[in-house]
């Protein structure tokens, strides 16, 4: 037990102080994770804001939303008879509306309930059939 409370310690994640300064000699900016030797450089201690967040683009964002619409449509349409002759490909289908769907949901996290109710809508359709 004690070995995995130390593993655990050992594993959490690092966190240290960014220091930036203005260096007097050449007028260059400096960080560091100590601050300078000397006090009357002032150094402020930079706050912490985590990885930069990549904005995804609109025409980026809007294609795959576009793609994933036509995937829905496309599966919503399936005729009862094509989906007992074509297991394969329909599981095919199925993966890359899901794969699809998580991609959208990593870049667009704030659709993602919405496509979840239509993703339910949808699987409850390929059920009844």
């Amino acid at each position: 037990m004690r070995a995995l409370l130390l593993l655990l310690a050992l594993a959490a994640p690092a966190h240290a102080d960014l220091y930036r300064w203005v260096d007097p000699d050449s007028g260059s900016v400096k960080f560091s994770s100590l601050p300078p030797a000397n006090p009357e450089l002032r150094a402020e201690l930079v706050p912490y804001r985590g990885p930069p967040r990549r904005a995804v683009p609109a025409p980026a964002l809007d294609s795959l939303e576009a793609r994933w619409r036509a995937m829905v449509l496309q599966l919503a349409g399936r005729a009862p008879q094509d989906m007992a002759r074509e297991r394969g490909a329909l599981r095919a289908e199925l993966e890359a509306y899901e794969s699809l769907r998580a991609q959208l949901d990593r870049l667009d996290p704030a659709g993602a309930p919405r496509r979840a109710a239509e993703t339910g809508v949808l699987a409850e359709r390929l059920r009844q059939r």
